[in-house]
């Protein structure tokens, strides 16, 4: 008992010596003190065999303690905790030691993580995961704080830790696994364990709602470069549930809301753009779904007598496209499926199934499902875009501007009317001519307006074989083979003096007139491309050959 006196009163003058931060002789009287705690711990353990298990965790916290407050290297730090780690390792489920156990561990794998001795933080860190299946299985309210053991009070009479604190420490050990797995490159591992914590967090209700649905919106983000479309569909509804449900309780404190009503925005902006690239994956995933099936098509030769109607041809047996859908989704850079782990990355304490069912999720199979998706993105791109300005946020307003003129484009894919697929492609030429002309009034990377040119250049190439596909149904329709008349013409030519003009004279002339103004517009749109945004002198290709020729001259 006199043993513990002493250690009492000495622990006592070290928290007041490491809350004087500005005393001279604070680091000499820090190291007497934590040195003589030591030597003090040793002799109580040997002397009192049943005080054997609390000086361990006591010496663990002294450990603890000059890592976190000694100048030392990080080596330094590293070697003293693992000293401490493997000495206190085999009494880790002991009520006295688990806590401190688990700060070590969390303290000694992070100085692991900034030496880069990665595999070894790995190994720690996974083997604890047994220690935690038991921990859960124990009784919630019956472990220490290793900092309450510094007193002359038994064991029983000393207050028990708040289940709380293990399960932050515990959150935060599966949190820098994650980090471990991302660094790693194991995408799959990272993305399951980062939802782990992120769970964890939410019933624990640590931490801000705001961070929360930050981080939740980012895993979403990463669910959707995974191509994971069902998984990160659930967490950016997540994220918006949390983040409008913090936003309308603040709402209704006026103070609180001014001071964070800036934050709100930029939350609400991020994820924003995690929405439109959701939309923009779906409809990549979708377009490649049917491509794929359309040219794995088994075909002895190309059949030339048939039109070319990939998605109706694609859509006729939709269930084939479910069957490739549930392969393809996730299998692309994640290596498995999206539906063979739904229930693992779920959040079962939000009910989140209608705000799901509002979102497009399935791979797109009419054109009604195309108008859904495109719907649903534009009105989350339209947000972001509204925030920015050409002239303080340029870089920002490009990328919306382009993500605008994609989202056009694969409704026009999807689109089977060509009046209907004209319309679409014409605003998409208008989102990039506006751009462009914006682009001319500052100085801007010349790459970007190169990269717009190309792509007016591809609409302006949709636009024209639209337009020849128009013409070319108005001509079948028109030029419609007339037995009677047509007979007649033919067997008159017959009897002329000569037959050179045969086809001359049977084409109606209606159809001479339709093969002219196709030229005509064909002609017309080869001039605009050439003109291209004003990149080039508004000069016909002749004037600008017959210049060529003169300076050769």
């Amino acid at each position: 008992m006199n043993t513990l006196n002493v250690i009492s009163n000495t622990f006592e003058n070290l928290k007041s010596t490491i809350r004087e931060k500005s005393s001279a002789n604070r680091l000499q009287n820090l190291k007497k003190d934590i040195l003589f705690l030591q030597t003090e711990l040793l002799v109580l353990g040997k002397e009192n065999h049943d005080q054997y298990i609390r000086s361990i965790a006591m010496e663990g916290y002294l450990a603890l303690l000059s890592a976190k407050t000694l100048p030392i290297s990080l080596l330094e730090k590293k070697n003293i905790l693992t000293l401490a780690f493997e000495k206190i390792k085999q009494f880790s489920l002991r009520e006295e030691c688990l806590f401190i156990f688990l700060r070590i561990q969390n303290l000694l794998c992070y100085y692991l993580l900034q030496l880069n001795e990665i595999n070894v933080a790995r190994d720690i860190l996974e083997n604890m995961e047994e220690l935690y299946d038991k921990i859960s299985k124990s009784k919630a309210e019956m472990y220490l704080d290793a900092e309450d053991l510094f007193t002359t009070e038994p064991i029983e009479n000393i207050k028990r830790l708040n289940p709380e604190k293990i399960d932050k420490v515990i959150t935060n050990n599966v949190q820098m696994l994650a980090f471990l797995y991302n660094k790693l490159n194991l995408p799959q591992k990272y993305a399951l364990y980062n939802h782990t914590a992120l769970r964890r967090q939410l019933e624990m209700k640590e931490g801000t709602p705001q961070d929360w649905a930050l981080r939740t919106s980012r895993l979403g983000n990463y669910f959707t470069y995974l191509n994971q479309i069902g998984n990160a569909r659930h967490h950016l509804c997540a994220a918006y549930h949390i983040l409008k449900t913090c936003h309308d309780n603040c709402k209704l404190m006026p103070e609180e809301f001014v001071l964070q009503k800036a934050d709100f925005e930029m939350h609400f902006l991020e994820l924003s753009h995690h929405w439109v690239k959701y939309g923009l994956t779906l409809y990549k995933l979708s377009r490649k779904t049917i491509l794929t099936r359309y040219f794995s098509q088994p075909s002895s030769g190309p059949d030339l007598w048939r039109p070319l109607d990939v998605l109706s041809e694609v859509l006729e047996n939709p269930e084939k496209i479910d069957e490739e859908n549930s392969k393809d989704l996730g299998a692309e850079k994640g290596g498995k499926g999206d539906f063979t782990s739904e229930n693992v990355y779920n959040f079962p304490s939000l009910d989140l199934k209608e705000m799901e069912s509002r979102v497009p999720v399935d791979i797109i199979r009419t054109v009604e499902d195309a108008r859904k998706l495109f719907t649903f993105t534009h009105k989350w791109l339209m947000r972001a875009k509204h925030y920015y300005d050409f002239e303080h946020h340029s870089a920002q307003y490009i990328s919306c501007s382009l993500q605008q003129a994609e989202l056009y484009e694969h409704l026009a894919f999807f689109e089977k009317n060509i009046d209907n697929q004209y319309s679409i492609q014409k605003r998409r030429a208008d989102i990039l001519e506006t751009l462009n002309s914006l682009l001319k009034t500052c100085d801007n990377d010349m790459t970007i307006q190169i990269d717009i040119i190309r792509e007016l250049s591809q609409v302006q190439l949709e636009l024209m074989a639209l337009n020849l596909q128009k013409l070319w149904r108005e001509e079948s329709q028109t030029n419609v083979f007339n037995i009677d008349s047509d007979a007649d013409s033919i067997i008159n030519s017959l009897d002329s003096e000569s037959n050179k003009t045969l086809t001359e004279k049977t084409l109606h002339a209606s159809s001479k007139n339709m093969f002219l103004r196709r030229m005509e517009a064909a002609t017309s749109i080869n001039g605009k491309l050439f003109r291209l945004s004003g990149q080039l002198v508004p000069q016909t290709p002749s004037e600008l050959s017959f210049e060529f020729s003169s300076m050769k001259v």
